[in-house]
Parts: C-alpha cells; sequence; structure tokens
C-alpha cells in the first residue's frame, strides 16, 4: 500500500544568474535523486527527482523532492517529502531470464508449443513468469538461431541449395537437395528448392501423388508435396519443393528432381503408372467409373454437356484425356486410393506440427523444410510407419468374407444400356432395381442353376 505524500518547506537556495544550474547541483550532491519529470504550475516551473536506489521503470521509492522555481522572484524552494525510502522493500522483476527458465523454455519450444501455451506450462509448474516481453525478446533469439535470419537474397539462395547438393549424406536420414533452379528475372523471381530423402523411401512404385499447398510462407510461394500410396493404402512421402507457382512447368520440375535424387542414391529408377491429383467435381464423376463401359457412356453425356458452354476446353479434354491420356478412371487403378485426402492430411501436418500455422519466411522454411523431410524418414526406423507391399487384411474382414461366403446368397447382374448392376438376393425371392431412364427390371432366381 503506497505511502501518503506530505509536503514540507524547507530552507530555500538563493539564485544568482544561475540559479537552475546551482539549485540542481545542490540536490545531486546529496547521491539520493534523479531526475524524474518537470511540471509548469501558475505557481512556477516545478522540477521532480525520484530516489535513484530503483530503476525508472516500475514501482518508485515514496521518498521524492522537488524544485519550485518561483515565478513571482528570483527564488528556488526545495520541498521534500516526509515519506521515509522504502526502495530496500521493492522487489524488483530480474532484467534477464534465468539461465534455468531458459533451457524450460527452449525445450517447450522444440516441441512447437506456442507462447500462450509455454506461459500456462510455466504457471502449472510453479515458475515465477518472466514478462511478456521478455518472453517475446527471447522468442525471437530462439527463432534466429534455430531457423537463420529473416532476410535472403536469391544468390544467398542458391549458394544454400549448390552447398546442400553437391554431395549424398552418409546417414539414411539426412535430406539433401536433389534438385534446383534459380531463375533470375526482375520482373518475375522464382526460386526452387527440392529436398528428397528416398534413401529409405523408395520401394516399387506405381502410384504417385502430387500437391501443393499454401499458407506456410510469408512469400506466398506454394510447397509441392509428392509421396506414394503403398497397398494398404497409407500415404509415404518421398519429398518437397518450394516453387514460384503451381503450374505444369512446376510439377514437371518436382518430378524430375525425384528422379534426379534416386539417380544420385543409386537406386533403381521410379516409373509410376498412375498420378493422383485434385480435380473438379465433375471429373471426380468421370473418375469413380468402375469399368470402359461405363466410363465411355459418362464421357460422352460430360461431352455433351459442356459442349456449347466450352467448346474449346472440351475439345482439348477429348484430344489429351479421352483419346491420348484414357485409363485415368477407377477400374483401370486397382488398390489405387480414389482421392487424395491421405497427402491433404499431411499437407495439415505440416501446418499444425511444424510451422504452428504460422507463415514463414523463405530463409527460415528452408532450414524447417530438412527438418521435416528428416523427421519422414524417421518415423520408418523408429517403427512408427511401414511400406506394405501386400494388402493387410484384418481378422474382422476375413470372418465377414467367411459369413459371406457361407450364406445362401447369390450375386445375380442384368444389363440394361450397356450398364452392369450387380445385385445381392436371397433364394425364393426377387426384387425390383431402379435403372436409369425410369426403367424397372425384374430379377428373378433361377433355381435350376443353384
Amino acid at each position: 500500500m503506497e505511502t501518503a505524500l506530505e509536503i514540507v518547506e524547507v530552507p530555500t537556495y538563493v539564485s544568482d544568474d544561475e540559479m537552475d544550474t546551482k539549485a540542481e547541483e545542490a540536490v545531486i550532491k546529496e547521491n539520493h535523486w534523479s531526475y524524474h519529470y518537470t511540471n509548469t504550475t501558475a505557481a512556477g516551473k516545478k522540477k521532480f527527482f525520484r530516489c535513484n536506489k530503483v530503476k525508472a521503470r516500475g514501482k518508485q521509492c515514496d521518498a521524492g523532492i522537488y524544485l519550485l522555481f518561483d515565478s513571482t522572484n528570483d527564488k528556488v524552494v526545495l520541498f521534500r517529502t516526509t515519506s521515509n525510502h522504502t526502495h530496500d522493500s521493492i522487489q524488483e522483476k530480474p532484467s534477464r531470464i534465468p539461465n534455468e527458465v531458459k533451457k524450460i523454455i527452449q525445450e517447450l519450444f522444440e516441441l512447437k508449443l506456442k507462447l500462450k501455451a509455454i506461459i500456462e506450462v510455466l504457471h502449472e509448474r510453479g515458475v515465477t513468469l518472466p514478462s511478456i516481453s521478455q518472453l517475446n525478446n527471447f522468442f525471437r533469439t530462439i527463432k534466429n538461431t534455430k531457423l537463420s535470419p529473416t532476410s535472403i537474397s536469391l544468390g544467398e539462395i542458391e549458394q544454400w541449395c549448390l552447398e546442400s547438393s553437391q554431395s549424398i549424406p552418409e546417414s539414411n536420414d539426412t535430406p539433401f537437395v536433389a534438385s534446383y533452379q534459380i531463375i533470375y528475372d526482375d520482373d518475375n523471381e522464382n526460386d526452387d528448392v527440392d529436398d528428397d530423402d528416398t534413401s529409405t523411401n523408395c520401394f516399387n512404385i506405381k502410384k504417385i501423388h502430387a500437391d501443393a499447398t499454401y499458407k506456410l510462407m510469408w512469400q506466398g510461394f506454394p510447397v509441392l508435396i509428392v509421396g506414394t500410396t503403398d497397398l494398404d493404402r497409407r500415404f509415404h512421402s518421398l519429398g518437397m519443393a518450394v516453387c514460384s507457382n503451381e503450374a505444369t512447368q512446376d510439377f514437371r520440375f518436382l518430378f524430375r528432381g525425384l528422379q534426379e535424387g534416386v539417380q544420385k542414391l543409386n537406386l533403381e529408377e521410379i516409373n509410376p503408372e498412375f498420378l493422383i491429383s485434385d480435380g473438379a467435381d465433375a471429373i471426380q464423376s468421370l473418375q469413380t467409373a468402375q469399368n470402359e463401359r461405363i466410363f465411355i457412356k459418362a464421357s460422352n453425356l460430360f461431352v455433351k454437356k459442356w459442349l456449347k458452354k466450352q467448346p474449346r476446353f472440351i475439345e482439348y479434354f477429348q484430344n489429351e484425356w479421352l483419346t491420348t491420356h484414357n485409363e485415368w478412371y477407377e477400374g483401370v487403378g486397382h488398390f489405387t486410393p480414389s482421392t487424395n485426402n491421405a497427402l491433404e492430411a499431411t499437407n495439415n501436418v505440416i501446418k499444425k506440427e511444424n510451422t504452428l500455422r504460422e507463415r514463414l519466411l523463405l530463409s527460415r522454411f528452408k532450414v524447417l523444410a530438412f527438418e521435416i523431410v528428416e523427421k519422414w524418414s524417421k518415423s520408418y526406423e523408429r517403427g512408427l510407419k511401414q511400406y506394405s507391399d501386400k494388402q493387410t487384411i484384418s481378422l474382422e474382414l476375413w470372418t465377414s468374407g467367411y459369413q459371406w461366403v457361407k450364406s445362401n446368397k447369390s450375386i445375380l447382374s442384368t444389363e440394361c444400356d450397356n450398364l452392369v448392376i450387380p445385385t445381392l438376393v436371397e433364394k425364393e425371392k426377387c426384387r425390383k432395381v431402379e435403372i436409369s431412364k425410369g426403367k424397372n427390371v425384374e430379377i428373378k432366381i433361377d433355381k435350376s442353376r443353384m
């Protein structure tokens, strides 16, 4: 509780031509006071002095004085409080964070905790909390040390790529730059970095997943992720690239860099049969076709629907994706995931666990990218992930399959306008199945064939 201040008049210092200087010198000779602030009043100018045994910022000592330079004459009057000095009882916060607390904060930072979460952990552990400004400054120091400075030039990026691609690391888990391309252009600056660690992830790859994710870097560059899926449809990351855009040439660079990385590791060349990527809803509907007849019929309807509205696109689509490359529907790629959800989930993990939903500068993201790829590789060494070259059939699936085989049910099919509809029926029963164009086809059981 603060002590009330009482002002009393003391013997005056009679001024001369240098009254301000001499009056202040008389105060300073007491070795207890430092200038605090000045107020101008009707009575004259008041110069306040505080106890110099405490810091200027923070709680002040109850003792204090001020000089009144009388406006009606040339006298200077010193006023002093009757309160005693209380600076010995004032507990000052340390100007620096103790080393023990710094160590705890660094450990929590390595666990990818944000500042608010770190404060909560320190509070739960009973640690004296530093000020918010101290924590922010220490956080900034950690990031500068761990993630390098905030600014970087194209020349520095190129030098970093060159150094990271000259030799293959001895450790299977250490990432390296497989390929890079720096384009110096005042109108359109591009920088491409490809970080691959395929030494433990290179299997008999037949399916390639590729997608771009944003909101990772402050400059807005997309990050391209490439990987594959096994027969259990689990996603396995192979590498990432930072590109200027999400265009065809950028994905071409990504795939070329992946092949170059495999060659540097003296591994078998990757010859994928399927590419899984994002597509529009209408394209996805075509992709779900289970056989060639359904795909052809659906494609004809698709062309008929969009021919008048988008003639140029339909011309391109027919030539490129219905004639030249027409084996991209569901029925062609068995054991191939229907969606790119596994890769999208990987993108979400990067944002949630690695960047903490913050947009990093390119100079810092390149450091974090190496950490991410190394973490991908070590997950196999630690047994957290495993590539399945055979489909895993669970006991539940075996049991349900056995029960279905032993059941008294048969599968019948009927054709209607090139459409095959599998139907499950029981003996001595029949049912009606709705067919396109409003037709009803009655399916009956031929008992003589059972």
